[in-house]
Formats: structure tokens, sequence, C-alpha cells
């Protein structure tokens, strides 16, 4: 249950309920949640939070403000006492549900630019506290495709093996990844994908006539090659160069602000 009341209002509320002279063994605590200091560049918008106890299982789940993140004092929860308490919080939650333990990507859209922090508390007295960071849990890719004429015979689709993050912990978690970036301006595609625990993401170039694929590549096996860390905290933005020539595509991939080419010719 969410507490936006001043800590001392809510303890006196909770004094009531579980007297002095009773053993407060069992009695719930307060667990301040709040930023320990660390925002990613681009976090904002609302805040997602979900609070699991070892023993009870889920305590709540719900959003509020990111300034209520921010200012120590005003995310507050009643939490079991001497036992485990999980505590998740994301940013930028839009498409993506929470539900069966876990923040998952609806299949055929794309990641949500998720910011996220996680950690565990055991409060042993009248009240704790969990100072969270939040850490860029998503890769934008830019896709261009460089084709010669007017018209552009194909479309992008990206494949993989991760559907969101696990609850709690945020780990990534296992599911099916099928996502059609739209074209936009000068034939580019954007795909925000989820932090991945493997190289299983797939690019496949499809035709517009039949929708059947005409190149198919290991697209994480590719990233990671070149030296892409999906365990760094925050993860890197990449641009990728699709050009379509004699001998097919020549994909070149690089950092998204950052100098040096990747050449990888198929």
């Amino acid at each position: 249950m969410k507490r936006s009341a001043i800590l001392g209002m809510i303890a006196l509320l909770l004094a009531a309920a579980c007297t002095v002279k009773e053993d407060r063994t069992y009695c719930p605590a307060l667990c301040v949640v709040y930023s320990d200091g660390y925002l990613a560049e681009g976090c904002g918008g609302e805040l997602c939070y979900n609070l699991v106890a070892e023993q009870e299982g889920v305590l709540g789940y719900g959003t509020g403000s990111l300034s209520s993140f921010t200012e120590r004092g005003k995310l507050v929860f009643e939490v079991p006492r001497n036992e485990n308490v999980y505590v998740d919080v994301f940013c930028g939650q839009l498409s993506m549900t929470i539900g069966d333990s876990a923040l998952r990507i609806p299949l055929g859209c794309c990641c949500d630019k998720i910011y996220s922090g996680h950690g565990r508390v055991v409060i042993t007295g009248e009240e704790g506290e969990a100072g969270l960071p939040l850490h860029k849990d998503f890769a934008q890719l830019k896709l261009e495709l460089l084709l010669e004429g007017e018209d552009n015979p194909f479309f992008l689709r990206i494949l993989g093996n991760v559907d969101g993050y696990v609850l709690p912990g945020g780990l990534p978690h296992k599911g099916e990844f099928d996502y059609r970036p739209v074209e936009g301006k000068d034939r580019s595609f954007t795909a925000i994908v989820p932090r991945q625990y493997d190289e299983s993401l797939i690019l496949e170039i499809c035709r517009r006539s039949d929708g059947m694929p005409v190149e198919r590549y290991p697209l994480g096996q590719m990233i990671g090659d070149k030296g892409y860390d999906w365990k760094q905290p925050d993860l890197e933005d990449l641009e990728i160069f699709l050009s379509f020539g004699e001998l097919g595509f020549e994909i070149e991939i690089s950092p998204w602000e950052e100098s040096g080419t990747i050449n990888l010719t198929i």
C-alpha cells in the first residue's frame, strides 16, 4: 500500500494498530524507496513500482511520479519485518504490462524506453529504506536501408527470445519478441529492444509483396562479435546501415554517437 503522508503520521497509525506492549515482531514496518542519486540520461515520465515479499508474495504494484522517487520520504510502503522484500522501480512504461512475475512487451510491439532499479531490503525495526538507481535498460537500434530508386520493396523484422523483464530482479524474461519497425523518413527504421541474455536477436529483410524474408542475419551475434555488452548497467544505442548491391546486403554497425564504423559484409 502506497503511503504519501509523512513518516511520522504513518508511524503513529502503525503504533495504534500494534502497541508497544505487544510483541512487535510481526507488526509491519515502513520502507522508504528513493533515488540513490543516479538517473541515467534520458530518464523521465511516470514511475512504475513492484514490491514482493519472500514469504507473502506480491505486496503491491502501481504507478507514481518520478518526483516522488527523487524526493526522499515521498514514496513509502508498509512491508513485513524480518523478511526479504524485493523492490523494482521502472520509468518509461507505456505499452508494457505487469503480470505473472514479469514486466512484458506485448507481441508485435517494441520495448518501451525502460529505466530500472532493483534492490532487496530486510527491515528489523520500525523503518528501513531502499535507495535505488535508474539505469538505461534498453537499446535503441536505428536501421537505415540504403537503396537506389524511389520504391522500397522491403520491410524489416526483428526477432528475439526476450519479451521483457523478470520480477523481482529485472533480469531478461524469456519469451517471444517479434517486431516490424515502421519506416520513417529517408528509409530509416527505429527499434527498441530489451536487455538480452544471449546473442539470439535476428534481423530479417522481407519482401513487401509476399512478406517472405530474402535475407536473415544473426544480428545479436554480429553485435556481440564487435564487443557489445548486454550486461553493462546503461545499454548503448546502435546505428545500423544496410546497403543493397550486386552481392546482396552490406551491413555497417556503429555506436549511435561515437566515431568509428564496423563494416560487416555478407
